[in-house]
């Protein structure tokens, strides 16, 4: 009986009255095979939703990867691990800096090791053999020597130490792009070198998609560190016949790209929102750039940098190389606004603080939200880190809070402002004084040791001799600048 229910139906046709008879009119039935009928019917209804769906939702394939780094990636996180180290000073802490990038006639040579034992030999020259300080810093320069020649990835372009063998302290940074050669000493790690490099090579995504493929890469120090992949479906497949059959495919066709549009839009700002990624640049197909730019949520289309053409097929290193002067004129901006910023706000009533000593007054007491500093602002500072307390120029004779004079240090004013501002969750910018000169320009320039040509937004900052700051808050009405 279920077999029959499935190869047949039995069919009510109509009513008959029969010959000569007196009783109403009685049903009629008939025997169909409606089976086949029924399964076309769901096949073919099946397929049109099929069909649908591809245009409502076109994606086939979503997909996530991470890949492993040779580098440290959250520069951010090892500078808060620096910025809370306990002061040392009776040994201080060795921070070394080196641009490891090999030499270019020679590919096994690196001049930053090289660098790095004319430092050390300079730096052991005339001190007592057993003072508690020389001990711990013959310690972290061979401690040094055997990270560089059997522990650095050769990959690494550049790498920073934070050592202090007498508090224990030893921790390497790897990473994909070169610092400036330099060893330092002093009570604190020397932080400035890695929190420039931070700061102007924070995390972008680079997002490039045309009609049927999306790729949104997390691109850190010159590498991709994440992606998240998408596959779209066919279009809908075109007919021959013009008029209405030709505008519903065009209209299909458009339903398809602004349905993975969506997709890509909303899968962008779940990866973006998830790092934090404040850069967004994108590259591909100009034909999806609107749908795109409509399906963007505004916090992600505040971050959009740039949009430039891209062949899909490309490869990644020609795409960071495209994308990369996009986010370098993005930061320049940045800085600049940060200096605006720290320019209105600075005087009684405002927001702002400018020049050493009261951006220093600033950042003791937790009041800078952001440190915007020349990147080659460089003063004298003195601390006394029993209280703490600090202070701008040459040691004092007498100590300004009443302590031990003889607790009081000297220090790089430049380093210690960077700490202070890490430490309080601060942000930072660093400003680039210089500006790209074109070879037409070298021949104006009569000397090579004249100064440099700086740029506006550093000439700007120059007016409060190359610091400031954006206060948390605004200072009361009479009152200048930062309370102690």
């Amino acid at each position: 009986m279920e077999g029959a229910r499935n190869r047949g139906k039995l069919v009510m046709t109509g009513l008959i009255r029969l010959p000569g008879s007196r009783h109403a009119a009685c049903p009629s039935f008939a025997w169909h095979s409606v089976g086949a009928r029924v399964g076309d019917a769901r096949r073919t209804g099946l397929k049109q939703r099929e069909r649908n769906v591809a245009a409502i939702d076109p994606v086939k394939q979503i997909s996530s990867h991470e890949f492993e780094s040779d580098f440290v990636l959250d520069l951010p996180r090892a500078l808060e691990r620096f910025a809370a180290l306990p002061p040392s000073t009776v040994a201080p802490y060795l921070t070394v800096t080196l641009d490891w990038q090999p030499d270019g006639n020679q590919p096994n040579r690196r001049p930053g090791r090289q660098h790095f034992d004319q430092e050390a030999a300079a730096l052991m020259e005339g001190r007592e053999a057993h003072d508690p300080a020389t001990e711990s810093l013959r310690a972290d320069l061979e401690q040094i020597t055997s990270f560089l020649d059997g522990d650095l990835p050769p990959s690494c372009r550049g790498v920073a130490v934070v050592a202090c063998h007498a508090a224990g302290v030893f921790e390497a940074v790897p990473l994909g792009l070169p610092l400036p050669n330099a060893m330092t000493q002093g009570p604190t790690p020397a932080l400035a070198s890695l929190a420039r490099l931070a700061e102007d090579n924070t995390t972008y995504a680079v997002l490039l998609a045309d009609q049927r493929e999306a790729t949104l890469s997390l691109i850190t120090q010159g590498q991709t560190e994440r992606d998240v992949e998408l596959t779209g479906t066919d279009f809908p497949r075109h007919q021959s016949q013009g008029g209405w059959s030709q505008r519903r495919y065009e209209r299909r066709a458009e339903e398809r790209i602004n349905a993975f549009a969506r997709t890509i839009a909303e899968e962008t700002q779940k990866a973006m929102d998830e790092r934090g990624v404040q850069t967004l640049v994108l590259a591909g197909d100009e034909a999806i750039t609107p749908a795109l730019n409509g399906a963007f949520h505004q916090t992600v289309q505040d971050r959009i940098v740039g949009t430039i053409p891209f062949d899909i097929r490309g490869n990644e290193q020609e795409l960071i190389d495209a994308t990369l002067p996009l986010v370098e004129q993005a930061e320049r901006e940045r800085e600049a606004a940060a200096v605006r910023a720290a320019k209105d706000g600075v005087g009684a009533g405002g927001a702002g603080a400018g020049g050493p000593e009261d951006v220093l007054t600033a950042l003791q007491t937790g009041q800078v939200m952001t440190l915007v500093m020349a990147d080659d602002f460089s003063a004298p500072g003195w601390a006394d880190f029993t209280f703490p307390v600090y202070g701008t120029g040459e040691v004092p004779a007498e100590h300004p809070a009443g302590g031990d004079i003889a607790n009081i240090v000297p220090v790089a004013l430049e380093e210690e402002m960077i700490r202070l501002a890490v430490q309080t969750g601060a942000e930072i910018e660093i400003v680039k004084t210089s500006v790209p000169v074109g070879m037409d320009e070298l021949a104006d320039i009569p000397d090579a040791d004249a100064a440099q040509p700086r740029s506006d937004t550093a000439l700007e900052l120059d007016e409060f001799g190359g610091v400031a700051a954006v206060l948390r808050f605004a200072l009361d009405a009479g009152q200048s600048t930062a309370d102690l």
